[in-house]
């Protein structure tokens, strides 16, 4: 390097292209290819070139006959890059250190707003939110995001155009042009950053509108990547529906069906049979796979808060409506002016696919039958890739899927014949898939199906007492009631013998999550053993000693497990007065028996 008193203006700035080229080789090429055993080799090189270059500039910037601003904007970015490698080898106190020392430097004498140094100083902000983020510190992390929204807007307001030390002074458009585009780039990262920080902070609202702003932002620069932004806008859309915002989970939806389909032409459009292509060819039938999965949701999820809401005496829920439009936001950073309205991609047109579906709460059959019918259209889409024989637990999530709109289907449907075949055919789907599925492997899955197995019967067989209480029962109308609650009964045997350890017993206290399903299932044994029909002593003893039995394994786990109590409270007072009464049933019945 020269020695820097010698150095003019013109000689510093190209001594630094030279060397900052050299660092970023090293740090977006070099670094991918590093040993296991030095996996942050290039990285170590990079910072002694760019400490190198530190010395160099902060002796220049002194010096009064040179333009300091340019010279501490390069100094600036040679210690933001320090920063960053610090960060990625996990010296968070040094990177710390450096990147304010950044931040110190690029803000004296109200430098923020300067053309050179805006966007780096936007760039350091970001990677202090980084560092605050990997220290699981949210809140600071969102104070220096926030921090580089105001500077970034502030500057907007200022009307000047940025500058990077590349073009200096150049009249060049495209020059112009990349630097402002660099800086709508920075900002742009501000706000994905943004949206990851209220994800952590649980204010799952605004991460997911800033999660849309970025989205919307990389269309108008167009400045993203397709496959990715859609299953973005996709994956996005989950958020909304989760919380009843049916439009814009649509609208989400379909834009990523439009982006989707615009890059499926353009794959067309190369004849290309190389690695490279068929490569792109399997990543858009992958992500297109996972984009009808995500449609499959939100019919799901919009026929399964249309049930909630029919179904519930909450005022809240049931004037609830399915457009976030009106909604108020406490919007205290600006993120959307606390207008929801603006929750849109405004530049392009997604009318094709929101014309398919609505996105109203369900009332009818008829309703429900129109988004049944879409969610199946789009499991059949995602079954094309996700096939039993390759993928087999996405092929059995969407199998479990296809279960479930069958389950809602048949809540809108008034006709229990209607309403029966239904929910035999979730039988069929279920039972078919435990044939396909090993478990050993996937016993997770088969736990998920034996419950669900065992909650269809028990639904087929409470249309099938109804229809007994109302006429005259045949013997084959009794045979099918005594085989559903042998078939439910059975199911959920299957599934808490899965639960109990290699001696038959169950744990001692129950995984969390396992909680719920294991007293349900135990609870639904007791009900369902009682309703069977016998017309022997004999027989209707072993029901009832049956039923007695699961009746007490609930109140033996809720004794024993404090949590398990309070969750399942309304079993847990159920099964204590089973246990209670049952007794005097089979004493009665062993007396009768004996005499």
């Amino acid at each position: 390097m020269i020695e820097t008193t010698e150095m003019t203006e013109v000689e510093v700035i190209k001594d630094f292209k030279e060397n900052y080229g050299k660092v970023r080789k090293l740090l977006d090429v070099d670094s991918n290819h590093d040993p296991e055993n030095e996996p942050y080799l290039s990285k170590y090189k990079a910072k002694e070139l760019l400490n190198n270059m530190r010395d160099c500039l902060t002796n220049v910037a002194k010096r009064d006959n040179l333009d300091r601003s340019k010279f501490e904007a390069m100094l600036g970015t040679v210690l933001m890059d320090i920063g960053i490698i610090d960060m990625e080898t996990e010296d968070f106190s040094s990177s710390e250190k450096v990147l304010m020392e950044a931040v110190d430097l690029l803000t004296q004498d109200s430098g923020n707003c300067k053309p050179e140094m805006v966007t780096t100083l936007i760039n350091v902000y970001n990677n202090l939110g980084i560092l605050w983020s990997n220290r699981e510190e949210p809140e600071k992390a969102k104070s220096f995001l926030l921090k580089s929204k105001e500077l970034y807007e502030t500057f907007k307001c200022t009307l000047q155009m940025p500058l990077t030390i590349d073009h200096g002074n150049s009249n060049s458009g495209e020059a112009f042009i990349g630097d402002f585009m660099l800086l709508e780039k920075a900002y742009t990262l501000t706000l994905y950053y943004l949206a990851q920080v209220f994800g952590s902070l649980k204010e799952n609202l605004k991460s997911a509108i800033y999660c849309h702003v970025t989205l919307r932002r990389q269309l108008q620069y167009s400045d993203y990547e397709p496959i990715d932004w859609s299953l973005s806008s996709a994956t996005l859309s989950q958020v909304f529906a989760e919380q009843n915002g049916f439009f814009q989970s649509r609208h989400h939806l379909a834009a990523a069906s439009i982006i989707l389909e615009k890059y499926e032409e353009e794959l067309k459009g190369n004849d290309s049979n190389d690695e490279v292509a068929l490569a792109k060819l399997e990543t858009f039938n992958h992500r297109s796979a996972d984009v009808a999965r995500c449609w499959a949701k939100y019919c799901l999820l919009l026929m399964t808060a249309s049930k909630a809401r029919l179904m519930s005496d909450d005022e809240t829920l049931t004037e609830a409506i399915s457009d976030m439009s009106d909604l108020k936001l406490d919007d205290t950073e600006n993120i959307c002016g606390g207008d929801m309205k603006t929750l849109i991609f405004p530049d392009i047109d997604v009318t094709k696919y929101e014309s398919k579906i609505g996105y109203k709460f369900l009332s009818t059959y008829q309703d429900a039958r129109e988004v049944f019918l879409s969610c199946q259209s789009w499991l059949n889409k995602a079954k094309e890739y996700y096939r039993a024989d390759v993928l087999a637990s996405d092929y059995t999530e969407l199998m479990q899927d296809s279960s479930q709109s069958y389950s809602y289907l048949a809540f809108f449907e008034e006709d229990d014949e209607r309403r029966a075949k239904m929910h035999k055919r979730r039988i069929d789907i279920l039972e078919d898939l435990l044939k396909e599925i090993n478990p050993t492997y996937y016993m997770q899955y088969c736990r998920q199906l034996w419950y669900e197995l065992g909650e269809v019967y028990s639904d087929i067989l409470n249309i099938k007492l109804d229809k007994i209480n109302k006429e005259k029962p045949t013997p084959h109308a009794l045979k099918k009631v005594n085989l559903l609650c042998e078939k439910s009964i059975e199911n959920y045997d299957n599934f808490l013998n899965s639960v109990r350890n290699k001696n038959g017993q169950m744990p001692k206290k129950l995984e969390f999550e396992l909680i719920r399903p294991v007293i349900s299932a135990y609870a639904f044994i007791g009900r369902n053993s009682m309703k069977r029909i016998a017309l022997d002593k004999n027989t209707q003893l072993r029901h009832v000693q049956k039923s007695y039995d699961s009746y007490s394994a609930v109140v033996d786990i809720c004794m024993n497990d404090k949590d398990a109590a309070v969750m399942m409270h309304e079993e847990y007072i159920l099964c204590q007065e089973m246990v209670k009464i049952l007794p005097i049933k089979i004493n009665k019945l062993q007396a009768e028996l004996a005499a």
